[in-house]
């Protein structure tokens, strides 16, 4: 909703290159940034399944959680860049990973600092997964248009 007002979102993720079907996938990545994280939560969510098997939550379970953290990190530095009308990528990527670390953390119990280390490697993890899988897919369908 924000990007409607502030037209923050064009500049998280820009890609520019020849014309592929990674490039148009990554490109409507930019454009519809929220579903995108949603679906990233889907492969965070795995990591953190992975990582905190001794927890019994399910993966809808995580995958909530983890909607609520990324929305709210979204929804503040997006409003923040939006009225102060300045450039806070640089930073707003850094602490939003930070931010959602430590949310994720704190849910699965305050002050182990092992809980921190598979909180972020998990969320790091499950963002590198989500974009091999974009790219896998990319390369799969341009094999098989031309």
């Amino acid at each position: 909703m924000y990007n409607t007002f502030f037209h923050v979102e064009e500049e998280y993720v820009k890609f520019k290159g020849e014309e592929s079907t990674t490039l148009n996938i990554l490109n409507w990545i930019q454009q519809h940034y929220g579903y995108s994280n949603i679906i990233m939560g889907i492969f965070i969510s795995f990591w953190l399944k992975l990582f905190f098997r001794k927890y019994k939550y399910n993966i809808f379970e995580i995958l909530i959680m983890l909607c609520f953290i990324m929305g709210i990190s979204m929804l503040f530095f997006g409003l923040l860049q939006g009225l102060t009308k300045v450039n806070l990528i640089s930073v707003s990527v850094m602490i939003s990973i930070i931010y959602c670390t430590w949310a994720i953390a704190q849910f699965y119990g305050k002050g182990k600092i092992e809980n921190y280390l598979k909180a972020f490697f998990a969320y790091l993890l499950g963002m590198i997964s989500f974009y091999i899988l974009i790219a896998f897919i990319g390369i799969i369908i341009n094999l098989f248009i031309k």
